[in-house]
């Protein structure tokens, strides 16, 4: 029987709380004056949707222009490089030559 009390006053303490946060006359003026606002605060949202979306293009097309660099670069690194092997060759063939 005494737990049954305490948790009938557990449950009465919560009630209140409850009462007490969100039935009070400023928590309806305040959900009253947040759907007011909605509108505006969408459209604000929708105008930071665009623009983020819109700075999402431009940083993607810095990335392939970027990507694209890299890959010319690395093309470049690879076509010298073969070309300073076949030149080491070369010279290593023509040292070859002379000692002969």
């Amino acid at each position: 029987m005494n737990n049954f009390s305490y948790e009938l006053d557990s449950a009465r303490a919560i009630l209140k709380t409850y009462h007490q946060v969100y039935d009070t006359p400023d928590n309806q003026k305040r959900i009253l004056k947040t759907k007011s606002q909605s509108p505006q605060k969408n459209k604000d949202l929708e105008e930071e949707l665009t623009f983020l979306q819109e700075k999402y293009s431009v940083l993607q097309n810095e990335l392939s222009k970027r990507d694209e660099k890299i890959i010319k670069l690395n093309r470049q690194l690879v076509d010298r490089s073969n070309d300073m092997q076949r030149l080491q060759e070369d010279f290593e063939n023509a040292i070859y030559q002379l000692t002969k």
